[in-house]
């Protein structure tokens, strides 16, 4: 407890001890605040007073005709038509158009120099500010002190009623002028596509006539080889099951005699006059023969040969039938077998028999011959098979390009369709709405700078200044004030100290630097005063 309140003694000595420094070294103080103040003071009584110009605009891109577009499947980004207009409003062309509009900015640009530097100053001081909902602010802030307060009020008003009818018109130049060089540009693609397109249509075209054959309608290569393999082992099937039935027939026939010896009345009428069967047959054949050829077949055709062996087979039979029968009559004649009550006649099954055989030996070479035709196709088939991977490549790349270039035709093509349409629609009136919201006024009374704000800092400032100079001055040349103080400078005994006593003129003496001192401070004061209540009700007016 006894050396927290030592430490605090310490503590108030030594405020005691600069405190009474910084007081010695009043004067330097009182002098510093006064110099730093005036001067602060004065250098804000010569900034000009700034006039603020503004006005609100809502644009409206909510309207009929981009719904529609956008419900089409056109997106019209209005939005970002108005923002590009924002960023390139404040340009020098239009710096350079309001400068010549106003006859006070107008005089103070009369070299090249001059409009350089009053256009750069424009430029830093116009803001177009993009608020909530489609609003945008625009406003603008001078403090040209060449110019009265009237003057650049009415600047302030000018320059923001030329943005804002600067940013109404090209909005809507922006609407009515089309993308030229995006036109020009899909344009050129569209014919540049075309042509590649009209190339690919071609080259393919010619690749199928070269290769009719492997990319024929009639299915792939490979699936024509199998089916030909196919309709082969069905002909191969054929000629054995052929083969198996004439070989039956064959065993069959062996059991069966050609003729029968029947009564003659059995066959209903006298035997001389009787026709045999098999002339009859022959007659029909020939017959058909002659309808073969009466419809145009030729000799070798399958129909006409086929109707050809038959007779030729009937023909044989008949001769060695008659052959036969007349060997029959000579041995029944010399064995005196002759009768006229019995006669052997035609055994209808062994006719039947052997008219299956000739159809099934007929049937059996067509197939043999079908089915050599068909090897040979086969064959040829399958050594053309070896080019057909290479060819359906080469089909499938071609096809691949052409599908290639007419989906970018077709791409370009909706992209024009779809750009004529945006244009159209962001080139009508209709499509975007601006209203004026708050209209450029004349202001009355000064935006900045903040004078009182300045006064005051200055003021503390100064006051900051002087207590830092005493300070420093009083730390220089330090003095011992307590007998404390001198204990801790001096390892010498202290036995006491003696209070000074004042005369009558020391004291009036002092009274008067107090009074002087108090005097200087209250006067700083007053001016400080004097200056915000200026500040505040004789700023200067517009009006």
């Amino acid at each position: 407890m006894a050396v927290a309140q030592s430490g605090l003694h310490e503590v108030y000595q030594q405020v005691k001890a600069l405190a009474y420094g910084i007081w010695r070294k009043r004067w330097y103080m009182l002098a510093t605040t006064w110099l730093i103040s005036l001067l602060g003071w004065a250098l804000v009584a010569t900034m000009p007073y700034k006039y603020e110009a503004r006005a609100q605009i809502f644009v409206d891109t909510e309207t009929l005709l981009p719904t529609i577009a956008k419900n089409m499947g056109i997106n019209v980004d209005l939005m970002r038509k108005v923002d590009i207009v924002r960023r390139t409003l404040v340009t020098r062309p239009n710096m350079e158009k309001i400068i010549r509009r106003s006859d006070y900015l107008d005089q103070l640009a009369r070299t090249d120099g001059d409009l350089d530097a009053l256009v750069a100053d424009m430029t830093r001081s116009i803001r177009i500010i993009p608020l909530d909902e489609g609003m945008f602010r625009i406003q603008y802030e001078i403090d040209d002190a060449r110019l009265s307060d009237r003057q650049r009020a009415e600047v302030a008003k000018r320059v923001v009623a030329n943005l804002l009818s600067f940013f109404l018109e090209r909005n809507t130049e922006d609407g009515r002028q089309k993308s030229d060089s995006a036109r020009e540009f899909i344009d050129q693609k569209i014919q540049e596509y075309a042509k590649k397109l009209s190339d690919a249509e071609t080259a393919v075209a010619k690749f199928q006539q070269d290769n009719i054959e492997y990319i024929g309608s009639g299915g792939s290569f490979v699936q024509r080889l199998d089916s030909a393999k196919a309709e082969r082992r069905k002909t191969s099937n054929l000629i054995a099951e052929s083969q198996v039935t004439l070989d039956t027939l064959s065993d069959q026939i062996k059991n069966v005699p050609p003729t029968i010896r029947e009564a003659r009345s059995s066959r209903g009428g006298r035997g001389g006059a009787d026709q045999d069967p098999l002339e009859g047959r022959i007659a029909d054949l020939e017959k058909k023969y002659d309808q073969l050829k009466v419809l145009g077949l030729k000799d070798r055709h399958p129909d006409v040969l086929n109707v050809t062996r038959q007779i030729d087979s009937l023909k044989a039979e008949l001769e060695d039938k008659q052959a036969a029968l007349a060997e029959e009559l000579q041995g029944s004649a010399d064995a005196g077998r002759n009768s006229n009550l019995t006669t052997e006649t035609p055994n209808r099954l062994y006719e039947q028999l052997m008219l299956q055989i000739i159809q099934v030996r007929t049937e059996l070479e067509t197939l043999k011959q079908r089915e050599s035709e068909q090897r040979k196709s086969v064959a040829e088939m399958e050594e053309k098979a070896k080019r057909v991977p290479e060819i359906e490549a080469e089909e499938s790349r071609l096809r691949r390009d052409y599908a290639s270039m007419r989906k970018q035709y077709t791409e370009f093509v909706q992209q024009k369709q779809d750009l004529d349409l945006q244009a159209d629609v962001e080139a009508t009136d209709e499509a975007l709405s601006l209203r004026v919201v708050e209209e450029p006024i004349t202001p009355q009374r000064p935006s900045g700078p903040p004078r009182l704000l300045f006064f005051a800092g200055s003021f503390v400032g100064a006051l900051i200044s002087g207590f830092a100079v005493a300070l420093i001055l009083s730390q220089l040349r330090p003095v011992v004030i307590t007998v404390d103080q001198l204990r801790a400078h001096f390892d010498m005994p202290i036995l006491g100290n003696v209070t000074k006593s004042l005369s009558e003129e020391e004291n009036r003496q002092r009274s008067i630097e107090l009074l002087a001192f108090a005097g200087g401070t209250l006067l700083l004061l007053i001016i400080f005063m004097s200056l915000l209540v200026f500040d505040i009700f004789g700023a200067p007016s517009a009006g």
